[in-house]
């Protein structure tokens, strides 16, 4: 990668290596999605899956409103979470204790994005392109809905039966 030395080259860095990511999670969810045992843990992953390819759209139509060819640079970031969650899918056991482990995934990935979404959208609203911020901006909003679904998930029953599940395997 050659050096960075302005705002729109960083804005459209960051705009490849947000565009590996959900490229990354769209293959992924549909394996989180047959993990979980929770049925609607199962659809949210699904939508995840095409939450991503929707994402992926969008940021390549924000490279176009750049005026800049579309990119991709290896998000290795992602790439390390998706490793992570494989290790959880196969150190758990189907179950709730399984579902929380990929709820607390679904919010790492879903926080990373509003922190990757939300800094592109600064940097394409200092160098002056508000018609690219639009495209981003619906993303990080999105992102920011996503992470709250998977939590209220989590808090209205998941995470009391995978605590419920583990008292049963310690009296076991």
């Amino acid at each position: 990668m050659a050096k960075i030395q302005s705002v729109q080259q960083l804005t459209t860095v960051a705009m490849s290596y947000v565009l590996d990511m959900e490229e990354k999670i769209a293959e992924a969810a549909p394996k989180w999605a047959e993990a979980a045992s929770d049925p609607d843990l199962k659809q949210l992953f699904g939508k995840t899956a095409t939450k991503s390819k929707e994402y992926a759209q969008r940021v390549e139509q924000a490279f176009g409103k750049l005026g800049s060819q579309v990119e991709r640079n290896d998000n290795h970031v992602t790439a390390a979470m998706l490793h992570e969650v494989d290790g959880m899918i196969q150190n758990t056991d189907a179950g709730p204790i399984r579902d929380s482990a990929l709820i607390v995934a679904a919010n790492q990935q879903q926080l990373f994005r509003v922190a990757s979404y939300g800094s592109i959208e600064s940097y394409a609203k200092v160098i002056g392109k508000q018609d690219a911020v639009s495209e981003i901006k619906a993303s990080l909003e999105d992102s920011k809905g996503g992470d709250q679904k998977f939590t209220e998930l989590a808090e209205s029953k998941i995470n009391q039966q995978a605590a419920e599940a583990g008292q049963q395997m310690a009296n076991a």
